[in-house]
């Protein structure tokens, strides 16, 4: 029917200046009209959970399989809803019913993320490959793809993903210590010195820019390639084992008494990271500085800034609050700097961001605030963080409340 696209684009358009009870009304009157059209059910079942009705969601998408059981789409979007509500058994029987019908890259991709928060850590790890498209590797053809028992002489281990995801999967060069293998490491830039200095058995070059290709040069005199992930994607059972149970990164050794402040004997210096800058998950990972602050006592608790691109109005709010604020370092552009604050902190408190990370990988007391859907990443071993072992988390009960954490802090902190 040529007129449902258009029947789409003007719903898409209500969602957009219209009330959520009127948008829903709207798409229940379109579907009523035109019932086999599976697009409405799936628009329809977005909106909500975009809106956070996650239970209509489930309702609309639960209507689609009626009309056609064997939609892979609607398999898929019922395995996206799941895992929202965080019923993540049940989001992998969706997508692996999904795969059944019309297997597809991003649907194998989606399993692992929800194998990997159900604690399924082998599939999970190898599904998690998919996360490429093949356009995405399309520069390494001519290089074989890294394995330990492959002949290779000259790996070269590439960046993907964001600075926490290369700080998190660092926890792994560990292992490539005694490999018979000349490993060349992609890094952020802002990573390379101290890179160098914690890993000297490994070779580091800056990564690519962001959105600019990577030159066909880059590749020359290497045998095999491996994307850093790839790294988890071979040895997933290592998480959470002795070799990882230690701090893998120091501060560059070079002192930065620019950054340095005079220390109150009687003060607890905790370092803090409330903002997520993420587009996606940015709203939820976050906590406002007001509500940080009640977590702390300004007569025993001084606080240092670790926060990138840091509001001046919140660092504001905590001096005018009676605390003492640290605020030394260019958390984004200097992250040896970060981390040299990070190193003179008895505590870190930080949300989901490259900060939990790096204090992560020192091995600093940290107590990470994780929302109430967490990543993947703090799932894979239950309670406790595995890529992290003096990281202690404190997940959030309540979507869109921190209230019970950060008392729960103030009484770790007491």
């Amino acid at each position: 029917m040529r007129s449902e696209p258009r029947i789409l684009q003007k719903l898409f358009g209500l969602a957009e200046n219209e009330r959520f009870e009127k948008v829903v009304e709207e798409y229940l009157a379109a579907i009523g009209r035109n019932p086999e059209y599976i697009a409405l059910y799936h628009a329809l079942a977005l909106y909500c959970a975009k809106s956070r009705r996650l239970d209509m969601a489930y309702v609309a998408l639960e209507t689609a399989l009626q009309q056609n059981p064997e939609h892979a789409g609607s398999w898929f979007h019922m395995g996206q809803i799941l895992y929202e509500k965080m019923d993540f058994q049940g989001s992998v029987d969706c997508y692996r019913k999904s795969i059944e019908i019309e297997p597809s890259a991003k649907s194998i991709f989606h399993l692992s993320l929800s194998q990997l928060s159900a604690g399924y850590l082998a599939d999970g790890a190898t599904n998690y490959a998919y996360r490429f498209s093949d356009e995405d590797l399309t520069v390494f053809q001519k290089l074989s793809l890294w394995a330990p028992a492959a002949k290779s002489r000259k790996v070269l281990v590439w960046a993907e993903q964001g600075l926490g995801d290369e700080i998190m999967f660092s926890r792994f060069f560990v292992f490539l210590r005694d490999l018979p293998c000349e490993f060349t490491v992609e890094c952020d830039r802002r990573l390379l010195r101290m890179y160098a200095e914690n890993f000297p058995w490994l070779h580091f070059v800056q990564r690519p820019p962001k959105g600019q290709s990577r030159p066909p040069a880059d590749l020359a005199g290497f045998d095999a390639h491996l994307p850093v992930g790839g790294l988890f994607t071979l040895w997933p059972e290592r998480v959470h084992t002795p070799p990882l149970m230690e701090p893998v990164l120091r501060p560059v050794s070079e002192k930065r008494t620019e950054l340095d402040w005079c220390r109150q004997p009687d003060k607890q210096y905790v370092g803090i990271s409330w903002l997520s800058m993420n587009e996606d998950f940015g709203a939820l990972r976050s906590v406002s500085m007001q509500a940080l602050l009640s977590a702390f006592d300004p007569s025993r608790h001084a606080l240092v800034n670790l926060q990138y691109l840091a509001p001046p109005q919140d660092l504001e709010m905590a001096r005018h609050a009676g605390f003492e604020l640290v605020d030394t370092a260019d958390c984004f552009s200097d992250v040896e700097g970060m981390a040299w604050l990070i190193s003179r902190c008895d505590h870190v408190v930080s949300i989901d961001n490259t900060a939990l990370h790096l204090a992560g990988a020192m091995g600093v007391h940290t107590w990470g605030l994780i929302p109430h859907l967490p990543n993947w990443r703090w799932q894979i071993c239950g309670g406790s963080c595995g890529w992290y072992p003096h990281v202690q988390l404190l997940v959030q009960e309540q979507e869109g409340s921190w209230n019970t954490e950060l008392l729960k802090l103030r009484q770790l902190l007491s």
